[in-house]
């Protein structure tokens, strides 16, 4: 099925449904990070699952977005499910802050969710006031990226070499386009405002994972106080789950898993898929 654009009745998201079959996996993408992110994981999970891809809200193109809330991503989430009422139960496969979102989403619907996947997602035991800088940082890309040059160095930092062509051709389009790229960065900036209180409420609401199957894959390459710190949450978290949950920490991988090592992304996907009792 090609794109989607879904009416959730104060706003539209953009959203890709593919495969049949139980129960339906739904992938959480980063920040501002388009649904592409996921074409080189989807095709063979869509061979024995539904899947499910959307993108976030966009800010408006011509004004400015307030913050995005977490409570405001859940409702937008729990809208989109009701119009194109997939059935649950559901996986959620969550990369980088679409990790807190999958989380908190669980956490909110314990009877509909019975797997998780989490790629190098972000973990509350992070330096959260490392991320307060983040709103600030997307309003100084707003002026800098006036020039063109910058534009294209975004490119290429946001573009790997094996990123997937649709990805590619999604970021070069945003970013080229006058009007669409300042819509990218309000949507972004309004967006990681929101990451902090929701690292706080992970803390507060649900520091342990559910009881049921999960998988934790970690980006070894990203060598910052950040990533080390968040490597060794999961750790511990997946250490508490005992028997529920498993911990990969995959060598020579970036960020961006779904680029870096699809196939170990799909396969722990599998491996959820595979521990879930049949219907």
């Amino acid at each position: 099925m090609g794109r989607l654009c879904v009416d959730i009745g104060d706003g539209e998201l953009e959203a890709v449904i593919a495969g049949d079959g139980w129960p339906t996996v739904i992938f959480e993408n980063g920040l501002a990070t388009p649904l592409e992110e996921w074409d080189a994981v989807v095709s063979p999970i869509a061979q024995r699952a539904r899947t499910l891809r959307y993108d976030h809200r966009y800010a408006p193109r011509e004004l400015a977005m307030p913050v995005r809330s977490i409570s405001d991503v859940l409702a937008d989430l729990e809208k989109l499910l009701a119009v194109l009422a997939p059935k649950p139960p559901y996986v959620f496969v969550g990369h980088s802050w679409g990790g807190v979102v999958a989380r908190l989403y669980a956490h909110a619907h314990p009877q509909e969710v019975v797997g998780l996947v989490f790629v190098d997602a972000t973990h509350e035991a992070i330096d959260s006031s490392v991320l307060s800088v983040l709103p600030s940082m997307y309003s100084l890309m707003m002026l800098l990226g006036r020039a063109n040059f910058v534009r294209r160095s975004l490119i290429r930092q946001l573009c790997p070499a094996n990123a997937p062509p649709a990805y590619r051709s999604r970021i070069e389009q945003r970013l080229e386009d006058p009007t669409a790229w300042p819509m990218g960065i309000r949507t972004a900036r309004a967006e990681a405002a929101a990451i902090r209180p929701a690292l706080s409420r992970l803390r507060r609401e649900c520091p342990d994972l559910p009881p049921i199957p999960t998988h934790v894959l970690t980006a070894a390459a990203v060598k910052t106080k950040s990533a080390q710190a968040a490597r060794n949450g999961w750790k511990a978290s997946v250490a508490k789950a005992a028997t529920t949950a498993r911990y990969t920490e995959i060598a020579n991988s970036g960020h961006y898993l779904p680029f870096d090592a699809p196939d170990a992304v799909v396969n722990s996907i599998v491996g959820v898929l595979d521990a879930l009792a049949p219907r």
